[in-house]
């Protein structure tokens, strides 16, 4: 989360005024990348303010919805608070705003294995919900930017290499693994926890239906890696944890690495449109290439390495 538009104190409390708050303090959350947003401190609680830069009131209301339905079947995330007129979100100044509770907890970079075998069971308890007819069928988060990356001349040697691999996931993904509601973007800093025990998996704007096992693979990326390094036995805890509530295929044993790779892929496509496309970041110019080594190292593990030290 970040601050791309800013709000002024007067306009704070109007928008707080929609929504029944009384607002005491706030202050603009800096950290990511998206859309804008303010802690709110607040007569009736701790509240996250978010103003969508980017995105259109349909996108935010169909958020709102999958947020609802997240609730009503109590799996741990952000709590969605509507404003006092009804619906689930207002539009301030053409933008759509939404407010949502402040969850109390720390992200941690480096989580020990009881902490990724919750992360994984709450990943299984989340595929097994039903998807909602408003939730995407199509994985965009990164790829969605490959038109716009190739023959840039920017980097060219990455830019022939993702389009290659994009080429190469599309002939080898199989097409016939369970899909169910994912969360497609499970990174360390997507997770809270209140000590050691899980306290809510955040930012669903990447939810779609799509393929389950890439969901572990996409956390699996996020969370137990090291640099261009996979950690199998962090990967293995994960898929652990994932495996009490919900046991993996054959099919998707067998793909997971592929899923992995195609992950490190997907997430090396946002970071080059991110930073050399949208917004030209000096100091984030190699980032791209992290999750490029990181795809590579994983394809180059042997299968039966990776199947024994994470699926057996």
């Amino acid at each position: 989360m970040a601050v791309y538009t800013q709000l002024q104190e007067n306009e704070i409390r109007n928008i707080g005024a929609d929504y029944g708050l009384t607002i005491v303090d706030f202050a603009p959350i800096e950290a990511g990348a998206g859309n804008s947003n303010y802690l709110l401190h607040t007569q009736q609680g701790d509240y996250v303010l978010t103003r969508f830069d980017n995105k259109t009131l349909d996108y935010a209301t169909r958020l709102g919805r999958l947020l609802l339905l997240l609730a009503e079947h109590k799996f741990p995330t952000t709590r969605l608070l509507p404003p006092v007129k009804g619906g689930l979100t207002i539009t301030y100044k053409g933008k759509a705003v939404m407010v949502k509770a402040y969850i109390v907890g720390e992200m941690y970079q480096d989580l020990d294995e009881a902490m990724l075998r919750q992360i994984g069971a709450a990943m299984a308890r989340l595929h097994q919900l039903p998807v909602p007819d408003f939730v995407s069928n199509m994985l965009t988060y990164g790829w969605l930017r490959l038109p716009s990356i190739v023959d840039q001349n920017v980097d060219p040697e990455y830019e022939g290499w993702i389009a290659n691999r994009f080429t190469e996931f599309e002939q080898r993904l199989p097409q016939e693994l369970p899909r169910g509601l994912v969360h497609g973007d499970i990174f360390y800093d997507n997770v809270l926890f209140d000590g050691k025990k899980l306290a809510a998996i955040i930012d669903m704007e990447e939810a779609t239906h799509h393929y389950k096992a890439f969901d572990l693979g996409m956390g699996i990326v996020g969370m137990c890696c090291r640099k261009s390094t996979v950690e199998l036995y962090q990967a293995r805890a994960l898929v652990n944890g994932y495996r009490q509530i919900r046991e993996l295929e054959e099919g998707e044993k067998k793909a997971l690495q592929l899923l992995c790779e195609y992950a490190a892929a997907s997430v090396s496509c946002w970071r080059f449109w991110r930073y050399h496309i949208d917004t030209r970041i000096a100091e984030k110019a190699n980032k791209h290439r992290q999750m490029m080594h990181l795809a590579e190292e994983i394809a180059s593990i042997p299968q039966a390495r990776f199947l024994d030290a994470v699926c057996a």
